[in-house]
């Protein structure tokens, strides 16, 4: 499937660019909407502040592609977590995350759209999102969705260039999908190189080892995102047209699973089954 170009031959992907009624139009056919979620936090070495929102951004332009989809306006400030404390990371509660998320989406929702995917891969937005979408439904009998935007990415990635480019890897990806890879260099200020990820302290390694979880702070900066030498600009083509791949895998066939499961749900919540004990 692919987006209708508008008379002057401009994609239209962007709802905040779109008028009233081209809105009208959409949510007349049932359109889906695609809500980026990030974040504004520290991320290690290499990658930028907002690098969780400007890889929702770039995931969510190759899902409208595919599914003749609609952007909303992103939401850059969530909660960050391990990064709270850190310079430049805007840290807003789980509590206020969770409020705002809801509002937003159950806006959308009331204004008449009908299929929501939220697009984000921020950890702590995972565990937010799943409270908002279940209070969505017991209250509201609504079913917005939540995708992720790595699929097999991570592992390609591990397997040609390391374990600790992942995220780096990803993010310039994003920024040459959005035409703006030349505001990142991997291959800069090498000269203290870093480890990657790992535990903020060896009290909480014991800890998890035994099964056990609990709130942390990073304690160094590359215990978010390592620093490692072997990525240039010159791979971001290269990492861009893989992960596009990934994303396609995760987008061919939704739109299809996702109103199968809404009319599941519907389904459910007329029948009641849980009443026939």
């Amino acid at each position: 499937m692919s987006v209708v170009a508008d008379a002057t031959g401009r994609l239209r992907l962007y709802a905040d660019t779109m008028t009233s009624g081209e809105m009208n139009e959409h949510r007349a056919r049932n359109g889906i909407l695609l809500l980026p979620v990030g974040c504004f936090e520290m991320h290690g070495y290499q990658a930028g502040m907002s690098t969780d929102s400007i890889t929702a951004q770039a995931a969510s332009e190759v899902f409208a592609r595919e599914w003749d989809a609609r952007i909303l306006p992103p939401v850059h400030y969530t909660y960050p977590g391990a990064s709270g404390p850190w310079p430049g990371t805007v840290s807003i509660s789980p509590r206020a995350t969770m409020d705002y998320l809801l509002a937003v989406i159950r806006a959308v929702l009331r204004n008449g759209f009908k299929k929501l995917v939220v697009v984000s891969s921020h950890g702590p937005n995972s565990s937010v999102l799943q409270m908002v979408f279940r209070t969505i439904l017991d209250e509201d009998g609504e079913v917005p969705i939540h995708v992720g935007n790595t699929g097999d990415f991570y592992q390609w990635v591990e397997e040609e260039y390391g374990h600790n480019h992942r995220e780096a890897a990803k993010y310039l990806a994003a920024l040459y999908m959005l035409g703006r890879a030349d505001e990142m260099d991997p291959a800069a200020s090498l000269d203290e190189l870093a480890p990657g990820p790992s535990w903020p302290c060896e009290s909480y390694g014991r800890l998890r080892r035994r099964g056990a979880g609990m709130a942390y702070y990073f304690l160094e900066p590359n215990q978010h995102v390592g620093r490692f030498p072997g990525l240039t600009l010159e791979d971001a083509p290269r990492l861009a047209e893989r992960w596009k791949e990934s994303l396609l895998e995760i987008a061919r066939g939704l739109p299809e699973d996702y109103e199968a499961f809404q009319q599941d749900m519907r389904d459910a919540l007329a029948e009641q089954p849980w009443r026939d004990l």
